[in-house]
């Protein structure tokens, strides 16, 4: 008898086991499977409600799943906010991480990220040397430098793309419109011809009146902008957005035919959130806030509670700056995913209304609330930056950088903020992880050790690695003026100076370079030689403790 239940309780322990070990990643196998396989019949009959839904299960159930990541990549699409769209193909680039999907994601960040557009940068580094045949990566390459103002690399990367295109409409379509504006008449004639004949193309004629009706409106040709606009109206291709700039120049020139036409828009937007969403951005940044609020506040219940159409009324509290009622609007709702934004506008409310432990709190459920997600965290520094909330913004910078690693942008950025607000020690931060991440990138480890000795910390390992640097380096001024510099701080001033009169003249007189001589020369008692290179360096951009140096080597009789 006891043999029995000892073989029945073996058997069962086995089977429960043989279940965990076997059976469970089985079912969860099938489980992810059938989740894949409902998401796209739903995807087909363009119910996108529950196509996110199971392909979300799918990721759930299988971070490493591509197609649940495409699938929500597809959906994310159509939303309005970037930040969504590229967190998915942030994580399509790290599960494939091909060129194309990488040039996507460096795309997807010019829209989610303002100036100086760091992530695009950081990819588009990243992949110059294995995308460089690649046509994508130069069309990218010439919107970031666009958006830069840089012109003329945009044109070298438009004709770089147009090479390795030739047949491509698109990349003609971009020469000719960076040549609009050339100071040279002909060329600027010709590229308004390109777009006169591409105008009838089947593949790009929208894209062609779009940049004829920009122009006509830069050149104050409303009659012309108003023609070509009209043609964009009849096109196939034509979209809410060209709707809109037909509404802006019927606007600005006056026209009767205004208030009707934005009647029709808003009809015709009927329950669609997110067209509801463009139009009432569009009034409330063309002066007609209240009109749009008001507008907003008719559409129906369900339609009002879609995320879209409450952040076109959180917009519009914003514009009008009313504080109060941006918070009791926000106050009792959930915004789901989006939750982030809801405690980040809460925490802008209280901040305007001087209620700074109220707005620090709310800030920090924001953060907290983003979670792990590269596009929520980079629209929070967006946000951050647009309030001028600069502490908000460092500290996120920096949880970005130990959250994502392979994000140095977020470095960069801090480090960029620390050299504008002269802030040393923060630079001394930012390049000892930098330098940890770019062993081999010589400039973040001097950087870490001119900084580590200006501000005298971690002396022995700043000592050692200025050694190190100019043992590597010797012909690099501004190592040279570091490893002096170091040496100087060890009592060994002569042997600094040694070293920085090996440079030619053209190399010491930089002001950089021309700071540390001085401030040698005058240490040991050589003033009236230090003047004159002391005086070179008060052109240079120095930091507070140089200026510190340099002040006191001036003071010196």
């Amino acid at each position: 008898m006891k043999k029995s239940v000892i073989i029945i309780a073996v058997i069962a322990i086995g089977s429960l086991l043989g279940f965990q070990y076997f059976g469970r990643p089985a079912y969860k196998r099938h489980k992810e499977a059938r989740s894949i396989q409902q998401a796209k019949s739903f995807m087909a009959n363009h119910d996108y409600r529950n196509a996110s839904l199971s392909a979300r299960q799918a990721w759930q159930l299988n971070p490493k799943n591509l197609e649940a990541c495409r699938i929500m990549e597809e959906i994310a699409e159509m939303s309005p906010f970037p930040a969504v769209l590229l967190d998915w193909r942030r994580r399509i680039a790290d599960l494939a991480p091909t060129a194309e999907n990488k040039i996507r994601l460096a795309s997807t960040a010019l829209r989610a990220q303002g100036a100086p557009y760091p992530l695009t940068a950081q990819i588009l580094e990243e992949i110059g040397g294995s995308a460089k045949d690649v046509a994508a990566y130069h069309v990218v390459a010439a919107e970031l430098a666009l958006k830069l103002n840089k012109v003329s690399e945009a044109a070298e990367q438009f004709e770089q793309a147009s090479r390795l295109e030739p047949t491509n409409q698109l990349h003609q379509l971009n020469l000719a419109v960076l040549r609009l504006s050339s100071t040279n008449a002909s060329q600027a004639s010709a590229a308004w011809a390109t777009l006169e004949s591409l105008r009838t193309s089947t593949n790009i004629g929208a894209f062609a009146l779009r940049w004829l009706v920009t122009e006509s409106v830069r050149r104050n040709d409303l009659a012309g902008a108003f023609r070509f606009s009209q043609q964009l109206m009849d096109h196939p291709h034509c979209v809410l957005d060209d709707r809109l700039q037909h509404l802006s120049i019927l606007q600005k020139a006056k026209n009767p035919e205004f208030d009707p036409y934005l009647n029709t828009m808003r009809e015709s937007a009927n329950t669609n959130a997110v067209d509801i969403r463009a139009i009432s951005v569009w009034m409330i940044g063309h002066g007609l806030v209240d009109e749009a609020m008001n507008w907003l506040s008719q559409r129906p219940a369900p339609v009002r509670a879609e995320q879209p159409v409450r952040l076109a009324f959180v917009e519009g509290y914003l514009a009008k700056q009313d504080w109060g009622s941006l918070e009791a609007f926000l106050g009792d709702q959930k915004w789901g995913d989006m939750e982030y934004l809801r405690s980040a506008f809460l925490a802008r409310a209280a901040w305007e209304q001087k209620q700074d432990l109220a707005a620090d709190a709310r800030w920090r459920t924001a953060v907290r609330e983003a979670g792990d997600r590269l596009g929520s965290m980079t629209t929070l520094v967006g946000l951050a930056d647009r309030w001028r909330r600069e502490k908000a913004k460092e500290v996120l910078l920096w949880q970005i950088s130990q959250r994502f690693p392979k994000e140095r942008w977020a470095l960069r950025e801090l480090g960029r903020f620390y050299m504008a607000t002269a802030n040393t020690r923060g630079l001394n931060k930012v390049y000892s992880a930098m330098a940890n991440f770019e062993a081999k990138d010589f400039v973040y480890r001097h950087n870490l050790a001119a900084t580590s000795l200006l501000l005298k910390i971690n002396l022995p390992n700043a000592h050692e690695l200025a050694k190190e640097l100019y043992a590597k380096h010797p012909e690099e001024p501004i190592i040279t003026s570091t490893y002096a510099y170091s040496l100087h701080l060890q009592g060994r001033t002569r042997e600094g100076l040694a070293a920085l009169e090996k440079l030619n003249t053209e190399s010491i007189e930089k002001p950089q370079v021309a700071l540390y001589y001085g401030v040698l020369l005058s240490a040991i008692g050589e003033t009236n030689k230090a003047r004159k290179y002391l005086e070179l360096a008060q052109h240079a951009d120095v930091l507070p403790e140089e200026k510190a140096l340099l002040a006191a080597a001036l003071k010196a009789p």
